[in-house]
């Protein structure tokens, strides 16, 4: 989950009674040293509790991919790994007989009764569906969708690894 605070964006985590942790590897005011449950500090790891009304915007991230004219989620974590080998995995839910014959069309694998999976590369991906969908307090806002092809999806993942 992510979260915007004073204009800038935080992996958070939530921590109940309507309070969210930021997470942070640069230490801005406010923003204590990390140090985990055996008593470690975390280096460059700062954290600040807030509470939800605090928040400028909280959100969970998911993506769609473009492969071969149709979209598909992505099952696979969107980080540095699966960026640096350029394998993506795609999803496709079972809905019946069509899901199948899709499926079998473009060469999906099916894991389990329920879904099918497919491995991609990089250069298969048409287009990037960049998902947020608003959490808690601003859930009434709606999901915000941005679509990116070509060179803006290298930007993206390069933002990811950065």
């Amino acid at each position: 989950m992510y979260a915007i605070f004073n204009g800038k964006k935080f992996d958070v985590t939530y921590e109940g009674n309507n309070i969210y942790t930021l997470i942070s590897n640069v230490q801005y005011d406010g923003f204590a040293q990390y140090i985990n449950i055996l008593g470690q500090v975390a280096e460059n790891t700062y954290i600040k509790e807030v509470e939800n009304v605090e928040l400028d915007f909280l959100y969970e991230l998911s993506y769609e991919l473009k492969y071969r004219g149709l979209w598909f989620y992505l099952t696979s974590s969107l980080n540095t790994n699966t960026i640096s080998k350029e394998l993506f995995v795609i999803g496709l839910d079972y809905f019946g007989s069509e899901a199948i014959e899709l499926a079998e069309e473009l060469g999906f694998e099916r894991p389990d009764k329920f879904y099918f999976t497919k491995k991609i590369y990089r250069k298969d991906i048409e287009a990037l569906k960049v998902i947020e969908s608003p959490q808690g307090i601003f859930s009434s806002q709606g999901k915000k969708e941005t679509i990116l092809e070509g060179q803006a999806i290298d930007d993206y993942f390069a933002s990811i690894t950065d």
